[in-house]
């Protein structure tokens, strides 16, 4: 079955997207009789670079030129050059064939006269991935080639195009394709293909595809099997692991109005329906992009900016985004009690027997909530805390609250002493498993190790003293 995207490639210079200053460019090139001997092709992927240069090779041996220089796609020569059986049409792919043998190879054959065309054409894609040795054997036959043979080299990073090479080309650049462009161009694939298709999914696959039409349809493919033609914007957003916009309204809405509570609530269920992170913050910040006239959310804006950045060094991910995003909100509000919280601790305590430790500790979270450091406090709710006396241990699940509590030690027992009356020794620790997933008879011995030398509890089970 043969894919959407190869189905509607461009087969003649008027099928390209958007590319209206290529089209003119070869039009007149063919016309004139003034093409040159080698081009480079820079843009991003899927803007038509290597169709393009399908495209000029056919019109260069195509022997019924429709209007002087579109190809027939009729002839011998165009049949063969789309089935990429044209012995005289010779593609490369730089990013696996790199190296100076293959370029070499190309060198020594540049000699040989076409076999069945007028010119031998010479496509290599992703230019930019060969190796030094490879272009400096590649700039003598790109300067002075014979007349029978042209070179067409596509890259995606031109910066990373040597000068020398750039100098001996004639460079043409390729333009992201615009939203609407590609969304007008899906909605004809979709009728082509008798798909039912909704106007707003349509616009979220182009916009996804980064002025990409390859990526777009591509996209669209894939959701047009999993919906059986019938593609939707939930199940749009659904096959590309993405919420829907109500959701990043809420959470940005959360964060500003500094509800705790809510922004919690939405965070566990994004964590339970299995979406990234690290996606979620990239679309949010194209939502906030959206809204900057409005100050507060041009602040959450900066703070989502940082937070993507911050997402792409860390391992636990899930366990950042939801720490930081709680500081975030705490510094727009500061009214929150974490009932979940609370009853986490309430229920490792009563298995205890210790009626006493709830209440000192609810007392301190309680203080922290009302008069205290915001920080501290969100880091203690988001945390297992259990009472061994002379001591309190606190089980972060993830790293950033356990170097943050480490460093603040000091002042959270003070704090504790004043409010409860009570001398004890805080003892941070970091789990990289949930506490609860332990089993009960290894627990209380798990976590009196811990209380006593803190440490990081790997996911292994293991344990390294810190």
């Amino acid at each position: 079955m043969e894919t959407l995207y190869l189905k509607y490639r461009p087969k003649k210079f008027g099928d390209l997207i958007w590319q209206d200053h290529v089209k003119k460019l070869f039009k007149n090139a063919i016309l004139k009789g003034e093409v040159s001997h080698s081009y480079l092709f820079s843009g991003p992927r899927g803007t038509g670079k290597t169709s393009t240069a399908r495209i000029l090779a056919k019109s260069l041996n195509c022997s019924n030129l429709v209007e002087g220089y579109e190809p027939c796609n009729e002839c011998d020569s165009c049949k063969s050059i789309d089935s990429g059986k044209s012995m005289d049409v010779v593609e490369m792919d730089a990013a696996s064939n790199r190296g100076i043998d293959e370029i070499r190879a190309i060198r020594d054959r540049v000699g040989y006269l076409p076999i069945e065309s007028k010119y031998k054409i010479y496509i290599i894609d992703e230019v930019h991935m060969l190796t030094k040795e490879a272009f400096n054997a590649l700039l003598k036959t790109l300067e002075e080639p014979p007349k029978h043979t042209i070179f067409v080299l596509a890259t995606t990073e031109m910066q990373k195009v040597p000068e020398t090479v750039v100098s001996r080309c004639q460079v043409v650049e390729f333009r992201r394709v615009p939203s609407e462009i590609i969304k007008a161009h899906l909605q004809e694939i979709c009728k082509m293909e008798g798909m039912n298709c909704e106007s707003q999914a349509l616009e979220h696959i182009a916009r996804k595809s980064s002025g990409g039409v390859r990526d777009a349809i591509g996209l669209l493919e894939e959701i047009a099997r999993f919906s059986d033609g019938n593609v939707t914007l939930n199940d749009t957003l659904f096959v590309l692991g993405e919420v829907p916009v109500e959701t990043i309204e809420e959470y940005v809405s959360s964060i500003v109005n500094g509800n705790v509570e809510s922004l919690l609530r939405l965070i566990e269920s994004v964590e339970e329906h299995g979406i990234d992170p690290m996606n979620f913050a990239q679309e949010t910040l194209e939502f906030v992009t959206s809204k900057l006239p409005d100050a507060a959310i041009a602040k959450v804006g900066k703070f989502v900016s940082d937070l993507i950045q911050r997402l792409k060094y860390e391992e636990r991910q899930f366990d950042v985004f939801k720490v930081l995003s709680v500081f975030e909100a705490l510094n727009y509000g500061n009214n929150f009690i974490p009932k979940k919280s609370e009853q986490k601790v309430s229920e490792v305590n009563k298995s205890e027997g210790i009626s006493h430790v709830k209440t000192d500790v609810d007392r301190v979270l309680d203080w922290y909530a009302e008069n205290g450091d915001a920080s501290i406090f969100a880091c203690l709710a988001l945390s297992t805390l259990r009472d061994f006396g002379d001591r309190i241990l606190v089980i972060s699940n993830a790293s950033i609250q356990h170097e943050f509590l480490k460093e603040r030690t000091k002042i959270i027992e003070n704090d504790f002493k004043r409010i409860t009356s009570r001398d004890v020794k805080l003892v941070s620790a970091y789990s990289a498993v949930p506490i609860e997933s332990i089993e009960p008879e290894m627990r209380n011995s798990v976590m009196k190790t811990l209380s006593i030398f803190g440490g990081k509890l790997l996911p292994e089970g293991g344990e390294e003293i810190v």
